[in-house]
């Protein structure tokens, strides 16, 4: 990498890197503080377009993974709460978007790709972290109330099934979502630059 390589390398590293960690301080504290339901996929959504405009600005390797760490940062000195939680799911995020972007390219497909991964993120994210902070006793303690809840209201004992695969593809449609305004993003970047 020559001297303007670097420069635009750090300065979108930069750039980019806050403003995902802005968006993670102001709107995800935001969101989180109302409880909105997918607000996860919500932001990792809205991470995906910041992550691939970033790489369309400047498509150097590890840009997608620096862009995270610096979002990260500003994450942990923001106001409110600490939660490991978002931290871990920016970082995870960026290696994901990296790790796509630097095996398939930046092409539409990928970029598709890479928003519905992130969106779908969250789903292993809440799995994990509930064990690693309640212990594995916990999913046992979900079916005992999604039984309890399949008793008072008379539901098939498996309706649980309904509410994933309901859960699932709304992170799906987010994904999908935020992957075709991705596609738009980088199209805008790469006509004006």
């Amino acid at each position: 990498m020559n001297y303007l390589e670097r420069i635009k390398f750090y300065s979108t590293v930069a750039i980019f890197g806050c403003l995902w960690g802005a968006m993670e301080v102001f709107i995800g504290s935001y969101i989180h503080l109302l409880n909105i339901p997918l607000r996860g996929a919500f932001m990792a959504g809205m991470a995906s377009v910041i992550l691939a405009g970033g790489r369309a600005f400047a498509n150097f390797k590890m840009s997608s993974l620096y862009i995270a760490i610096v979002a990260a940062l500003l994450k942990m000195i923001g106001f409110g709460v600490f939660k490991l939680g978002p931290v871990a799911g920016i970082l995870i995020e960026g290696a994901m978007a990296e790790i796509i972007f630097s095996f398939l390219g930046l092409k539409k497909s990928s970029i598709f790709l890479s928003s519905l991964v992130l969106s779908l993120e969250g789903l292993p994210h809440f799995v994990m972290t509930s064990w690693i902070m309640y212990g594995g006793s916990i999913f046992e303690a979900y079916l005992k109330v999604l039984s309890k809840v399949s008793t008072i209201f008379h539901l098939p004992k498996n309706f649980y099934f309904t509410i994933f695969f309901l859960w699932l593809s709304a992170h799906v449609i987010i994904g999908a979502f935020f992957g075709r305004i991705s596609i738009i993003v980088v199209g805008k970047v790469k006509n004006e630059f």
